[in-house]
């Protein structure tokens, strides 16, 4: 599947956490965003929530990105906030090809809207 630009009509944030060096070790620091990217965002149903057996309240969205050097390092460790300027938090959960070609990524994520952002 080749990405469409415009399918990619949602503005994302990234954020990551940075390393401080006490002395004694390295420990993760305070989320900073580290970069913004256009993305497609579908919510996943509730039918494929049961399949899955899960019974949280959580918000499961798949979000798809081009690949890019900023892209192609994002990991469970890190964070997208929807909309990019002021949204909800969502904690990444997976990231993946989108197709053999590489130039998309389909990074799924959760969000609980019952809490406070970190």
């Amino acid at each position: 599947m080749r990405v469409d630009p415009g399918e990619l009509d949602r503005r994302i944030a990234i954020f990551r956490a940075g390393t401080i060096d006490d002395g004694m070790a390295t420990v993760r620091g305070e989320m900073g965003e580290i970069g913004r990217r256009w993305a497609r965002k579908r919510d996943v149903s509730d039918g494929e929530r049961v399949r899955a057996a899960e019974q949280s309240q959580e918000i499961t969205t798949r979000f798809l990105v081009r690949s890019d050097a900023l892209t192609r390092t994002i990991t469970g460790k890190d964070l997208i906030r929807y909309p990019a300027a002021s949204g909800r938090f969502y904690e990444v959960t997976g990231t993946k090809e989108s197709d053999e070609r590489e130039d998309a990524l389909e990074i799924t994520a959760t969000a609980r809207p019952d809490q406070p952002a970190p």
